[in-house]
């Protein structure tokens, strides 16, 4: 019996056995290291950081090298918090295995020791333990379950149902899809309230901007039904909105922007843009996304050729209006701007991987958006660290470098605070106990790359 159990735990940790080449150590010393704590925008240099079971145990003056502790030299190096993806997807239980180990290792690679999943499952919750545990490698996993949807609610009772049995199950989250009615909505959000689960995602046609704040979304995502705040009846009446109401952008009223971001403090919501699927979908030329995106050749051929496809037809429409998408995309950069000063909270996240959005790697082209849209870098990176940490209530647990915190870290060659693009190419990525240099990740993108060549 006892042989029959041994062999038992041994398959099941077989499943979530991962080839990614990670070195893993009870103690680690980053020495020699300039630390980007986050706390603050400033660097303290020359310090070693020591690291014990998966926390930051130590910040000392450099050259601290204690016994028993595994050296990593930080020499000329910035160390900075990992970042959070805060619009992730992860593939479900019946993906090809091999798929879901690389987008994993995708988001680690490039530093995203954090994901939250915005379409969830029944075996994401064994995948988010197996992930918190280290027993597979990729970042954390927060998760929502199944989508509430036009298809999947059927009537208020039903979709009430649904809220307690979600978080019965342990789900972390709602995930709000279109296509709910306003019953369907209120109903879902007095049982999440009841079982004191939070709700995020897009804001339903029957539901508005106005509603979502009301009912308090822990995040809206997309800037989802934003613009149509900013328009009025008239034009809601006669405009076709198109794809997340691109097409209302050239009759947006900027000066009800303040209006409407000072609202969306007031309510405590949080937004994530996703700038770059807008992007991605309304203006990129899919014929030019390999060029533009070469880290497409991390994923299967066949994915980014449906992206392509969708790109095309979106693009091919016969009321596709360019200049509609181009004054989209800057009214976004000014709801970005105005919802940042005024205090309301922003979240990073990419909706990844979603049409030319490559794991781990679309998070720099959401980073370069979000600066151009009048973010500091410093900022921008709050996104990614203070901000999703204040969000989950866990500022003391992860999202800073400092004692106490999870060893949740980039290395870098360069400071992210001067120049975001620092962040492309890490010397290390640390999740827990476990470190990956940068001939580690390397490598083991290469055997991704040739895994889904092109002929």
């Amino acid at each position: 019996m006892r042989n029959f159990i041994l062999l038992l735990l041994i398959l099941l940790l077989s499943l979530f056995a991962t080839d990614a080449p990670a070195e893993s150590a009870e103690r680690w010393v980053i020495d020699n290291v300039h630390v980007v704590p986050m706390s603050r925008n400033e660097v303290l240099h020359d310090r070693s950081v020591l690291i014990e079971n998966g926390r930051i145990t130590g910040i000392r003056a450099a050259g601290t090298r204690p016994e028993g502790y595994r050296p990593i030299d930080g020499r000329g190096g910035f160390l900075m918090p990992g970042l959070a993806e805060m619009h992730a997807h992860v593939p479900g239980e019946r993906a090809d295995r091999q798929l879901r180990e690389d987008i994993l290792f995708l988001y680690l690679s490039n530093g995203v020791t954090l994901a939250r999943g915005m379409l969830g499952e029944p075996w994401h919750l064994e995948l988010r333990e197996a992930l918190t545990s280290e027993d597979m490698l990729g970042p954390r996993l927060i998760t929502s379950g199944p989508s509430f949807n036009g298809n999947s609610v059927e009537s208020p009772e039903q979709g009430a149902d649904m809220v307690r049995e979600q978080a019965e199950a342990g789900y972390d989250f709602l995930k709000i899809h279109p296509g709910l009615s306003r019953e369907e909505f209120d109903a879902v959000v007095e049982a999440a309230r009841e079982v004191g689960i939070r709700f995020a995602g897009h804001v339903p046609e029957d539901v508005g901007i106005d509603r979502a704040l009301e009912a308090r979304y822990a995040s809206i995502d997309h800037l989802d039904r934003y613009p149509r705040a900013l328009v009025d009846e008239e034009t809601l009446a006669s405009v076709d909105p198109g794809f997340f109401d691109y097409r209302l952008a050239p009759f947006a009223d900027e000066d009800a922007i303040p209006e409407i971001a000072e609202r969306t403090r007031d309510a405590g919501v949080w937004n994530v843009p996703t700038e770059t699927l807008m992007h991605n979908l309304l203006l990129m030329n899919p014929d030019m996304a390999e060029k533009d995106r070469p880290e497409l050749r991390y994923l299967p051929a066949d994915m980014v050729e449906r992206w392509q496809d969708w790109a095309r037809r979106t693009q091919a429409e016969e009321d596709y209006d360019r200049q509609a998408a181009e004054a989209f995309m800057a009214l976004r950069k000014d709801l970005i701007k105005a919802l940042h000063e005024a205090g309301a909270g922003l979240l990073m996240g990419s909706d990844a991987p979603q049409v030319f959005n490559v794991p781990g790697f679309s998070i720099h082209h959401e980073m370069a958006i979000m600066e151009a849209a009048g973010l500091s870098p410093y900022e921008v990176l709050r996104t990614a660290t203070v901000n999703p940490a204040r969000f989950f209530n866990a500022e003391d647990d992860w999202g800073q470098v400092r004692e106490g915190m999870r060893a949740e870290l980039i290395l870098l060659d360069g400071n992210p605070l001067e120049d975001l693009s620092n962040l492309r190419d890490p010397r290390g990525v640390m999740i827990g106990s476990r470190w990956l240099d940068r001939e580690a990740i390397g490598r083991k993108l290469r055997a991704i790359e040739d895994r889904y060549a092109r002929d």
